[in-house]
């Protein structure tokens, strides 16, 4: 049965706090620790804080205690953390807890244990990598999984697999597609292979993660891809959520580059440096400048706004609209695409003095252009969300390339 009543559960959080103060309260020790998460290296001491200040439970439901932030709070905390450091922005939003709805409180809490008093689970969702056999009990599974973000941290990782028989022959569903099957279990029973040595978002450990012949247990596995979540209240009726995360990750990275050129115009001017002397004087600085302000406050107006109306959409629906889905996903789109384009001018403008390694500018152009590439918000990315519109109003409803939207 799901649960809806919180109102008696004590939030683990300071009094007034925003989880904005709690980025600005992390950011000396984020910053101690910048050029090691450069390095690819994730400092305990940094895990250990933002696991207990709450940014990886945010997103957890309060009987387990997590603080169950309110949607657009939580996307101004991770663009302020992405802002500081767009790795630990990304780890941020990705070990937000926003996927584990579906564990009840008494399986979180065993979870919890067996991962020595935290649950962090590092997983990969977009790639059925694995194979899962069904024995007693359930299933005997094998795969190698890229991207799993924050594995070298996690105290349980997880991966998309496809059930097959024991022959290795994947079980179809109705539709002719393989059995999605999702499986978790805990760190200590699988191998990080570090293969993370990407352009940008260095500090996220997004390596790989590999298990042969793994027994996990039918409590471990969740056939499809989440499952019903165990709370039923609006904040977790919005499966998009994750998505949105992306999006305010992308525009703390572009906030940090304007802050950057910002500074850089204002400093003392290098001795015989014309360039610099000129830097941010010329009128086409001030319009790309204009540009590259404009696009960063006109994402985040959307995405707030955008997801206020799905929250407020699930306060009063078990389901959130389809229309209200495909705005989701526009905006995040839209939010980070112009993040990217408005690095790229300020990149531009700052000239030589921001291709050195370690620069603010030179880190969030690296940063904008690794977070930009994932496959949901490239270009192409878009294509859905036009196809939708375009052919909501059609007998049968919207399409793409002949199939339901959803």
């Amino acid at each position: 049965m799901a649960i809806s009543n919180p109102d008696a559960i004590d939030v683990a959080r300071g009094e007034g706090a925003s989880l904005a103060d709690i980025a600005h309260g992390l950011e000396p020790l984020i910053r101690e620790h910048a050029a090691a998460l450069e390095q690819g290296r994730i400092p305990p001491p940094l895990v250990a804080a933002l696991y207990d200040a709450g940014v990886f439970k945010a997103m957890l439901p309060r009987e387990v205690g997590g603080l169950e932030a309110e949607p657009v709070d939580w996307l101004r905390m991770i663009e302020e953390l992405a802002r500081i450091n767009a790795s630990v922005g990304w780890m941020a939003f990705i070990q937000s807890g926003v996927g584990l709805t579906f564990l009840d409180p008494e399986r979180f809490e065993r979870f919890r244990k067996r991962g020595g008093g935290r649950l962090i689970i590092a997983m990969n969702l977009g790639r059925m990598a694995g194979k899962a056999i069904r024995v007693e009990g359930g299933y005997r599974i094998s795969g190698r999984w890229p991207f799993a973000s924050g594995s070298p941290f996690a105290t349980w990782l997880g991966g998309m697999s496809a059930v097959c028989d024991d022959d290795g022959t994947p079980v179809l569903d109705a539709s002719g597609q393989p059995q999605r099957l999702l499986a978790i279990w805990p760190a200590d029973q699988a191998r990080i292979i570090d293969t993370w040595d990407g352009l940008g978002l260095r500090g996220t450990g997004s390596g790989d993660i590999e298990v042969t012949g793994l027994f996990v247990p039918d409590e471990q596995v969740n056939p499809g891809f989440y499952g019903p979540p165990a709370y039923d209240r609006a904040l977790f009726r919005i499966k998009e959520m994750p998505e949105a995360g992306h999006g305010a990750h992308a525009l703390g990275v572009a906030s940090a580059a304007l802050d950057a050129f910002v500074a850089a115009v204002n400093m003392r001017p290098l001795p015989g440096s014309t360039r610099h002397m000129a830097m941010g004087h010329m009128q086409a600085h001030q319009i790309a400048f204009a540009q590259a302000d404009v696009l960063v406050r006109a994402a985040r107006t959307l995405l707030h706004e955008t997801v206020r109306a799905a929250y407020e959409d699930t306060k009063a629906n078990q389901e959130l609209a389809v229309e209200l889905r495909v705005r989701l996903r526009e905006a995040n789109i839209f939010a980070v695409r112009s993040a990217k384009e408005a690095v790229g001018l300020i990149f531009e403008m700052a000239g030589s003095s921001a291709v050195y390694r370690g620069r603010v500018i030179e880190q969030a152009f690296r940063d904008i252009n690794t977070a930009a590439n994932h496959t949901n918000y490239v270009e192409s990315a878009y294509a859905s969300i036009g196809s939708y519109f375009l052919t909501r109003d059609r007998d049968g409803g919207p399409e793409i390339a002949g199939r339901p939207f959803f």
